[in-house]
């Protein structure tokens, strides 16, 4: 009877949140760092354009976008944007995949359990339904958390060295605008060339150099890069040559990642004693476990 009940309040739950969802008013998510969303014209490759999925993506995709998610939306947006977004997808998109996963989860789930248990009860094939919807909902949300943060991870090792060929064409003659250039020319598909890219692209269509740098540290947000544009945000305003500005913004990255490094190799110095210490006791109790043995025993060695 409890079971009943409970089935019966999660049920008029999922109705009246879903007819909430579906008269609500869209909830926008723009953000003036997703550049590539809102001008780029790429061809894109994703779900929603095969044709016989739309009809079930598209009404979970109004559903939504009716969501009161503002917070976890933008944050799906600013992984999507470190990601470098290769599908063009956005918030609303990716989330409909989560859930698209989801539900694939909480059909599969209950008939892989089926297959090792024979007898289920209600509420086991209940929790299983929760589990895999679950398990398929945050599954997709965790893949694209660590796919963004390896890139955001490849982005900071390269970021001193782009620093350093941009000063060196700058010293050469060439303005940020051209050094920018050149570099991505060179490996335009190195991820951090790629968020140059864009930025160039935002210079092309009519952005100041302001707004594409404060763009460029809103999309990528690794250690160091607020700084560095800050830095040359001032520069710009006090005079100051911006050569001059990256050499030392790559000096000093280079200098934290050091201090970095020492920091981390300190820290494993104090977490592997007590390992060693186990492994030491460890040890010590497997040469004399026999001479403790026989003692107990009354055996004493000849």
């Amino acid at each position: 009877m409890a079971l009943l009940i409970a089935i019966n309040v999660m049920v008029f739950a999922a109705i009246f949140l879903f007819v909430i969802a579906l008269f609500r008013a869209p909830i926008e998510t723009a953000d003036d760092a997703a550049f590539r969303i809102q001008i780029d014209g790429v061809n894109r490759d994703s779900i929603f354009e095969v044709v016989w999925l739309r009809p079930a993506l598209v009404p979970l995709y109004h559903l939504v976008r009716r969501l009161n998610l503002p917070g976890f939306k933008h944050h799906i947006l600013k992984l999507l944007l470190a990601l470098g977004n290769p599908h063009q997808y956005s918030a609303d998109e990716y989330l409909v995949m989560c859930l698209g996963w989801g539900f694939i989860g909480a059909v599969l789930t209950p008939l892989v359990a089926r297959v090792f248990l024979a007898d289920m009860s209600p509420m086991g094939l209940l929790l299983f339904v929760i589990a895999g919807f679950l398990l398929g909902f945050f599954g997709t949300y965790v893949y694209l958390r660590e796919r963004a943060l390896r890139r955001l991870r490849v982005i900071s090792k390269r970021l001193p060295y782009t620093l350093d060929l941009i000063a060196m064409a700058m010293d050469a003659g060439a303005t940020f605008y051209e050094a920018a250039v050149a570099v991505v020319r060179d490996e335009p598909d190195e991820p951090l060339n790629e968020e140059f890219s864009i930025l160039i692209r935002e210079i092309d269509f009519g952005r100041s150099r302001q707004d594409a740098l404060t763009h460029l540290g809103q999309r990528i947000t690794v250690d160091g890069l607020d700084g560095i544009i800050s830095a040359v945000l001032q520069a710009e305003t006090l005079g100051t040559p911006l050569a001059t500005v990256l050499k030392l913004q790559a000096n000093l990255l280079r200098m934290r990642r050091s201090m970095y490094a020492e920091r981390k190799a300190g820290e494993a110095a104090v977490k592997i004693l007590v390992p060693s210490m186990l492994i030491l006791v460890s040890v010590v109790i497997i040469i004399f476990a026999p001479i403790i043995v026989r003692a107990i025993r009354g055996q004493y060695l000849q």
